[in-house]
């Protein structure tokens, strides 16, 4: 019997139940004109006051300055599952290159993705983007 069960949860993942941001994730890319520290520290900031949840899941942000690049992940606290991302790279001065995901299910949904990309596009933090 417990052969029959453990089968089922590898077929069940293997079959894209896999938890966390992946190749089937949500995803939405465009170029914002902001410069690549302003989209940085946009999605921190939203990532920080509409993502964790009662501090349940932390923010990671990663900086290369030197080539203008850099990622702000939302992380599940007990496995490090990344359950939204913000991956940008500067194209000039002014403009920089954006792509954002998430998980896909529950609140990591394409309501929470529309109000990132909303979120580094009108310099402010939105848990709800409104259409």
């Amino acid at each position: 019997m417990k052969i029959w069960i453990c089968g089922l949860l590898a077929a069940g993942l293997l079959s894209g139940c896999a938890v966390g941001v992946n190749e089937n994730s949500p995803t939405v890319s465009y170029t914002v004109p902001r410069d690549y520290l302003t989209v940085y520290h946009r999605a921190e900031d939203q990532a920080q006051k509409c993502l964790r949840g009662e501090n349940a899941y932390s923010v990671r942000g990663r900086l290369d300055r030197a080539s203008r690049s850099g990622s702000v992940d939302v992380v599940a606290p007990l496995d490090a599952t990344v359950m939204a991302r913000t991956q940008f790279q500067a194209l000039d001065d002014g403009r920089t290159r954006v792509t954002q995901s998430v998980w896909g299910r529950l609140v990591w949904d394409r309501k929470a993705l529309d109000a990132m990309r909303a979120s580094v596009f009108m310099d402010t933090s939105m848990c709800t983007a409104y259409r």
